[in-house]
């Protein structure tokens, strides 16, 4: 089995600079469209379980990881009110404004107490 880390942990080190890119998004699309705050809020969150289950199956934790982290964003789309174009370009970058933000918490974690 090979030594290197999963393909998927590559996207921890670009997190950062997809949280500034989400974050004006959000930012664009709250000032020329409506704020849902439920939306975005519920999109955030999914974002940040969806990254922690896929953190773990990048980690080795089992196949079922990968299973149940795809499966948020649908579960997502089901779930939230989508009453208007405004909430689907809410629940876009607020879903991966969270993915970016547990990457980070991730990232920072790892490095400050994770052995090496």
């Amino acid at each position: 089995m090979s030594k290197e880390p999963h393909v998927g942990l590559s996207l921890v080190n670009k997190a950062p600079q997809g949280m500034l890119i989400t974050a004006v998004i959000a930012v664009l699309a709250n000032y020329f469209l409506t704020l849902d705050v439920v939306t975005l809020g519920c999109a955030i969150a999914g974002g940040i379980v969806c990254a922690s289950i896929l953190l773990a199956y990048w980690l080795g934790k089992g196949g079922l990881f990968f299973i149940l982290g795809v499966s948020v964003p649908l579960l997502l789309v089901l779930f939230t009110p989508l009453a208007s174009i405004a909430a689907l370009l809410n629940l876009l970058s607020g879903f991966f404004f969270g993915f970016c933000i547990a990457l980070v918490m991730y990232k920072f974690l790892s490095a400050k107490w994770l052995p090496k």
